[in-house]
Formats: structure tokens, sequence, C-alpha cells
């Protein structure tokens, strides 16, 4: 407990120190990476990860976050509800935001002649990343505005993207599908199915344990999670593409899946088998972090592509892999300290 801690503030005292708030946006991998910074200030109260979320909003709100059909630009609403209450100097301005989120998200983004949501104007296609940025921002948002009609569409877009993507091959889900001509990207991406993986345990604490929503969602991390488990390397890390021996193990793909692992652990969708592998996957990415507190090994902004493409992207320090392990090492810590600490 006190070793995860430690790496929770030794991530976030290096971020804060090394990144200004103001250059940061709120689209999908900065927001990622706000959300994972302000879900481990809660864990941690870190004095400097605070300061830097206070920033953070000022900026944003006072210059006006600007919605788009772009799925990416929905981000800012994984953090909430907590960030009206950790920061109330700033509720109005949110709760307006929230709301205009919400209606965007349910009412007015773009969806095919299925109602499956596509990516964006310029990129209409099915995309695995668009789940996880509209179904459990639309729960997210929906707890802080006090609604609750988000269930159907969530769940809708969860299963249609699930089953448009899924990769004939395998077990796991594609990264896109072209709307109109059907063509597809190659290989299980593992950021792509991570997506997955942070969906379903984003969306469990908002649904009733004995509703058929719960068991949906359920039944897909647990399926996910299963299929994962042999496929983890002795590092205790996942590949970029999850069943491809010969791509490399990536970070930010290997920190949503225990950020989902853990968080089924938490809600009793994902057994005891899962403790090592968890405990080895935290151990893993730890050594990414080099002396300057930076996580290395996440494979950079990525567009759907070939099985060689995928093998040959850039890895480095990115938004998302820093802020996916921020939630994970969280969840984590929260795990160990037993079953009344906060789920986030």
């Amino acid at each position: 407990m006190d070793s995860t801690l430690q790496t929770l503030n030794r991530l976030v005292d290096s971020w804060s120190e090394r990144h200004r708030p103001e250059s940061m946006n709120t689209d999908w991998g900065q927001a990622l990476l706000a959300y994972g910074m302000a879900t481990a200030v809660r864990a941690t109260d870190n004095a400097n990860g605070r300061e830097y979320m206070r920033r953070w909003l000022t900026y944003h709100l006072g210059a006006g976050v600007h919605l788009t059909y772009f799925v990416g630009a929905w981000g800012i609403g994984l953090l909430y509800p907590e960030i009206v209450e950790e920061f109330p100097e700033y509720k109005h301005e949110l709760r307006d935001l929230a709301d205009r989120l919400y209606d965007l998200i349910l009412h007015k983004a773009i969806r095919n002649g299925q109602g499956v949501l596509l990516h964006n104007v310029d990129l209409p296609h099915i995309y695995i990343d668009t789940i996880y940025f509209s179904a459990p921002v639309l729960a997210k948002l929906a707890k802080t505005l006090g609604k609750d009609d988000w269930k159907p569409e969530a769940l809708r877009q969860l299963r249609a993207h699930l089953e448009v993507l899924r990769d004939t091959e395998s077990d796991f889900f594609i990264h896109c599908e072209q709307n109109l001509t059907g063509l597809r990207s190659e290989g299980a991406w593992g950021r792509g199915n991570g997506w997955v993986a942070m969906t379903c345990a984003e969306l469990l604490p908002a649904l009733e344990p004995d509703s058929e929503e719960f068991r949906i969602v359920s039944r897909i991390l647990h399926s996910l999670s299963t299929h994962l488990l042999p496929l983890q390397t002795e590092k205790g890390l996942w590949r970029t593409l999850v069943n491809n021996s010969a791509s490399y193990e990536e970070t930010s793909a290997s920190a949503m899946f225990l950020f989902g692992m853990i968080r089924g652990r938490r809600t009793g969708v994902l057994g005891a088998e899962f403790d090592e592998p968890i405990e080895r996957g935290i151990a893993g990415i730890s050594d990414f972090i080099d002396e300057k507190g930076i996580l290395l090994g996440s494979s950079e902004g990525t567009w759907p592509g070939t099985i060689e493409y995928y093998k040959g992207l850039d890895r480095g320090e990115w938004w998302w892999g820093t802020g996916a392990f921020l939630l994970a090492l969280t969840e984590f810590a929260a795990m160990k300290s037993g079953p009344d600490v906060f789920i986030p």
C-alpha cells in the first residue's frame, strides 16, 4: 500500500513539475491524463496534483470547453461527478458543461443508419475507443445531473460496437471498421481492447448489481479478462497486438487491462485467480518508470492500420499511458485497503 501511494505521488509530482496544465487540452488523451491525475489526487491528497488540476480547470473553463462531434472532445466528462465535489468553486460552470455534453451525446451526436455512434465528421467510422468516451461519460454525467435515462443508449452503444468490431480470428476486438465500405483494421490492437476493459470497469459501479445491464457488462469484462490471462508476458505486461508474440510489450494497454481487472475484482465480477496477474502487472509497468518519474513504453497516437503498422509504432511517454496507469494504481491501492474504500 505505501509503495503504491509512493508511486502515485512520484508520477503526479513528476508530471506536475514538467508540464503546464494551461498547455493541455480537454480531448481524449489529455482528458484521460487529467482524469487519472484527479483520481490520484483524491487518493493521495497530493498538493502538486491538486494545484495542477485547479489550474487546468481554471484555464479551460475560462476559455470555454469546445464540445464538438468528435468523440474525443467528450473526454472531460470522465472527471464527473467527483470533479464537482473536489472543486466546488466551479460547480455552476461544470454543471452547465455536463448538461450540454449529456444532451450532445444522447441526442445530437453523429450516428449511422443502425444508430451506432460514429467517431467524427471527418472520420465517420466505427472506432473501438468511441465506447469509452460515450457510455461511461453518460453514466458519470447522469450521476451529476440526477438523470436516469442513459442506460439504454450506453448499453446499446457498447454491444453494437463490440458486435461490429469483434475480431473474426480471435476472442478480441479490432480498432476500426469504415462505416460505408466495411474496410477493417488488422489485428487485436492492445489499447483498443483496453478501451473495452476500461468501459466495462467504469460502468459496473453505475449499475445495479442485480440488473440485466450489470450482468451484460460483467460477462464482457469477464470474457475479455479471462482471454487476456494466458497472454500476459513474463514481465507482467501485454503486447501492443495482444495475441501477436512478435509485437512489443506496451504500457498503456497493460494499464487499461489492469484497471479493468482490479475493478472487476472489487465488484466481485472476477475471481481470485486474477490476484497474482494483477500484482505482477502493477510491478511490471512500474519498471517502466524512469529515474525522473516518467512512465515510458506507451505507443504513440494510433490510426487504424495493418499488423506491421501497429508493430512499428514508436513508444514513449504519452498522456493516455500515464493517465491509465494512475487510474490502475489508484484502484490497486483501494483494493489493498479493503472493500470500504471509495470506487472512483
